[in-house]
């Protein structure tokens, strides 16, 4: 069983059983079918069932040239809404099915974000007619959560708030000469992590950590696509999967720069989240890469 299902209205489907009528419902009415030749006697078809605005399930499975169909694997799925930009998006198929992981470097968060692909068919597609090697930079952020904390926000002033955007647009123009062996940068910024590691060192003693920290986005746990994401709210959706009844939030989540939309079950959320309000939990990040 996907340990994400309960993430999209799908707590009560605890056997491979109950997993089949889905199966069923999903190849029998699906709202989006691609199919895509990935051999001389094999092609790849990928069904997607929405279950509420925005959420769904994903079937992947194989034709052969007789005709049979085979599911190789199924993964629940929430829509980003906005498309980011990035330098370059790297794709890597992984090794036990064929499913494919996201990989850009990103100047915002300092780090490599790597995500799960969710529109598998449109990029082996693209590999089978030799489109793969064009330059990708744009993705829709999504991710799945099964345990999260709804937090206060914390308040800012107009000052505060064009102080942090004139340090964010410095600290990225540094990260990228960095990267391009600027030694001055990485003094700059070495410098700068020193400061700030002394003034929250200062800090902690008297304040608690999530008021000094506003955003944070980390890996988390052994798998390379799970984060542990703290983030401002800017707008909550409430959905009923028709098929459960169960209500899933589709909460926009601002963390570090980076927006994306984090679907989780009402009873996995403790708080009521509210804009303006922040979300704390960890999350199994997804993207649909522009083709």
């Amino acid at each position: 069983m996907h340990s994400y299902l309960r993430a999209i209205g799908f707590s009560k489907i605890k056997s491979r059983k109950q997993l089949e009528k889905i199966y069923a419902l999903c190849l029998r009415n699906p709202n989006r079918k691609v199919m895509t030749t990935i051999s001389i006697d094999t092609s790849l078809i990928q069904f997607e069932k929405d279950f509420g605005s925005s959420i769904g399930l994903t079937l992947l499975g194989e034709y052969d040239v007789n005709g049979a169909l085979s599911i190789e694997h199924y993964f629940p799925y929430i829509k980003g809404d906005t498309f980011l930009n990035f330098e370059n998006i790297t794709i890597e198929k992984q090794t036990d099915k064929e499913s494919y992981a996201g990989v850009c470097d990103d100047y915002r968060l300092g780090m490599t974000l790597i995500f799960y692909v969710q529109n598998i068919a449109d990029y082996a597609k693209s590999k089978w007619l030799n489109y793969s090697n064009r330059n990708l930079s744009n993705v829709k952020f999504s991710a799945l959560s099964i345990s999260g904390t709804v937090l206060l926000g914390v308040q800012k002033n107009k000052t505060q708030q064009r102080y942090e955007e004139e340090f964010r647009l410095l600290r990225d123009s540094l990260l990228s000469a960095a990267k391009n062996g600027d030694t001055e940068a990485i003094e700059s910024l070495t410098i700068s992590e020193m400061d700030t590691y002394t003034s929250l060192v200062g800090r902690i003693r008297n304040e608690d950590i999530l008021s000094i920290i506003d955003t944070s986005f980390m890996p988390c746990g052994v798998e390379c696509d799970h984060y542990m994401v703290v983030g401002n709210i800017l707008k909550v959706t409430e959905i009923e999967n028709p098929y459960s009844k169960e209500i899933v939030y589709n909460l926009l989540v601002e963390s570090n720069d980076i927006q994306l939309n984090i679907g989780i079950n009402s009873l996995d959320l403790q708080g009521e989240p509210k804009e303006g309000r922040r979300f704390r939990g960890e999350i199994w990040l997804q993207g649909h890469v522009r083709i």
